[in-house]
C-alpha cells in the first residue's frame, strides 16, 4: 500500500471535483485512426523510402509530465516514427480543468526528477474513469510537440498495455536495469532487431513511467528488455539504487529514451543510405560542367592580375638567360600549375550552388577590373566603382544618340552590365550606380 503526500492528494481532489460533477456516461471506445493530412505529405514519403518504420509503434505507459508526451512526440516525428500510444497517462497530461485554473490550484507534476520513493504515480483514470481517455491532451504537451502537434492528437489513448499492444508481433521493453528472465539488449542492438521483426508484423517498445518505469505486468507482454548504455559504472545515481544495473546509473529524461531508440531504429532501416555524410539535395550542388565554368572564371579572374604581361616582348629581347633568375618558370608553365590547382580545389569535394556564386561573383568583377579604368584615388572609393559608373554613362548616351532618353532602369543596367563587363551586381549597387551615372 503506497501514500500519496498532502499536496498532491488536495490537486487530485480539485481536479476530480472539477472533471466528475457531474459526470455524463461515458461513451463507447472507437479506435481511432490517423487520417494523413495534407498538412504532413513527409509521411507517405518517408514510410515509402523505409517502409518497416510504418511498423514500429512507442508505447507510453502512464507518463506523468505534460512536457515530456510533447516532446516524445516531436522526437518520434524526427526518426519517422508515427505510430503513437498512450496508456492511462497521468492527470497532469490532459486538459486542465476550468475550475482549477490559477495560481491556487495546488497541481504538482512528480516525475523524474522528485524522488517520490513509495509514491505511487498518478492516473488519470483513477480520477475519471473512462472519461480519463477522451479528455483532450493538455496545451502544454501540444505546445512541446512543436510541429508534431498532429501526431500527438492523433495518438490513440489505450486503458491498458494490453489494448496498445493487441495486434503486434513483437514487443520490446525499455528498462534500465536487467530484469530476471527477460533477455536484456543494447538500443543498438535492439534496432537492428526490431529492424528485422518489422518486416514480418507491427513491433512495439515500450516506455515506463518517469519514475518508476514499467510495472511487471507490463513486462510480461515484452520478448526481451531495452536498456540505453551510459558512462557509469555502477555507481550510485542521485540518492537510490533504483537506475542502477548492468549497464551503469541511468537517468535518461522520458523523451530523451525516445529520442535514441528512434535515432537508433532509423539507422537501422535506412542501412547504407544513412551510413555516410549528410549531403544536400543534388538540384543544389554544382555539376562537372558548371565546376569547369567556375574554373574557367577563376583562371580568367587570375590572369587579369598578371603583371605588365604586354611588356613581355621586350623584356625577352633586351634580357639574357644568365639574368634570369635560377629555377624560374616560364609563364606557360606557371599558368597550367595553377589551372591544374584549381582543379583540384574544385574536385576535392561536393560544392553547394550559392557557395560557387560566392566564387563566380568574385572572379567576375575581378575580370570586369581589367576592361575598365581601375582607379581608387578619392576617399572611400572602390576599384570597380568608377568601370560601372562610365559603364552605365556609355549606356545612357548611347540611348541618347538613338532617342531613346528615358530613365535607365534597373533590369536594362544590369543587361548591359553583363553583356559589357561580364559582371552581376545586386539591385541596391545598380541602384546607386545610376544615381552616380546620372550626375554630371
Amino acid at each position: 500500500l503506497t501514500t500519496r503526500p498532502a499536496a498532491s492528494m488536495s490537486a487530485t481532489r480539485a481536479f476530480a471535483s472539477a472533471h466528475i460533477a457531474p459526470r455524463a456516461p461515458a461513451p463507447t471506445r472507437t479506435r481511432r485512426v490517423r487520417c494523413k493530412s495534407s498538412a504532413t505529405p513527409w509521411v507517405d514519403d518517408v514510410q515509402n523510402d523505409l517502409p518497416g518504420l510504418a511498423n514500429v509503434r512507442f508505447v507510453l505507459v502512464n507518463p506523468q509530465g505534460p512536457a515530456n508526451v510533447g516532446a516524445c512526440a516531436r522526437s518520434m516525428q524526427n526518426f519517422g516514427v508515427y505510430d503513437l500510444k498512450l496508456v492511462d497517462v497521468g492527470p497532469f497530461v490532459l486538459q486542465k480543468p476550468a475550475a482549477a485554473t490559477g495560481a491556487g490550484d495546488g497541481r504538482q507534476t512528480l516525475d523524474e526528477a522528485s524522488e517520490g520513493e513509495g509514491t505511487a504515480p498518478e492516473r488519470a483514470s483513477e480520477i475519471l474513469g473512462d472519461a480519463a481517455h477522451e479528455t483532450p491532451l493538455s496545451d502544454e504537451s501540444i505546445r512541446y510537440a512543436c510541429a508534431a502537434d498532429w501526431l500527438l492528437r492523433d495518438a490513440e489513448r489505450c486503458k491498458t498495455s494490453e489494448e496498445a499492444l493487441k495486434d503486434c508481433t513483437f514487443v520490446l521493453a525499455t528498462t534500465a536495469r536487467p530484469r530476471s528472465g527477460t533477455p536484456l539488449m543494447t538500443a543498438r542492438e535492439a534496432a537492428e532487431r526490431v529492424a528485422l521483426e518489422a518486416k514480418r508484423g507491427k513491433v512495439a517498445i515500450l516506455f515506463g513511467n518517469e519514475r518508476t518505469g514499467l510495472t511487471n505486468e507490463d513486462l510480461a507482454w515484452a520478448h526481451a528488455a531495452v536498456a540505453i548504455p551510459t558512462a557509469g559504472a555502477g555507481k550510485l545515481c542521485r540518492r537510490s539504487l533504483k537506475y542502477t544495473g548492468g549497464t551503469g546509473p541511468t537517468s535518461l529524461n522520458l523523451s530523451h529514451a525516445v529520442g535514441i531508440i528512434g535515432y537508433e531504429i532509423f539507422m537501422a532501416m535506412s542501412g547504407d543510405d544513412a551510413k555516410g555524410s549528410i549531403a544536400p539535395e543534388k538540384d543544389k550542388l554544382l555539376s562537372v560542367d558548371e565546376k569547369a565554368m567556375l574554373k574557367d572564371e577563376i583562371v580568367r579572374a587570375r590572369r587579369a592580375l598578371d603583371v605588365l604581361t604586354v611588356d613581355d616582348d621586350a623584356l625577352s629581347s633586351s634580357s639574357s638567360d644568365s639574368n634570369s633568375p635560377e629555377g624560374d618558370v616560364d609563364d606557360a608553365e606557371l599558368f597550367l600549375r595553377e589551372e591544374r590547382a584549381f582543379e583540384r580545389i574544385l574536385a576535392a569535394a561536393p560544392m553547394h550552388r550559392s557557395d560557387a556564386a560566392a566564387l563566380f561573383q568574385l572572379s567576375r568583377r575581378v575580370t570586369a577590373l581589367a576592361k575598365g579604368d581601375v582607379v581608387a584615388t578619392e576617399s572611400g572609393e572602390r576599384l570597380l566603382d568608377r568601370t560601372i559608373v562610365q559603364s552605365l554613362k556609355d549606356l545612357v548616351s548611347h540611348s541618347s544618340d538613338e532617342g531613346k532618353a528615358a530613365p535607365m532602369t534597373i533590369k536594362a543596367a544590369r543587361v548591359h552590365l553583363r553583356s559589357t563587363l561580364g559582371v552581376s551586381l545586386t539591385n541596391r549597387e545598380i541602384e546607386r550606380a545610376i544615381a552616380r551615372a546620372s550626375l554630371p
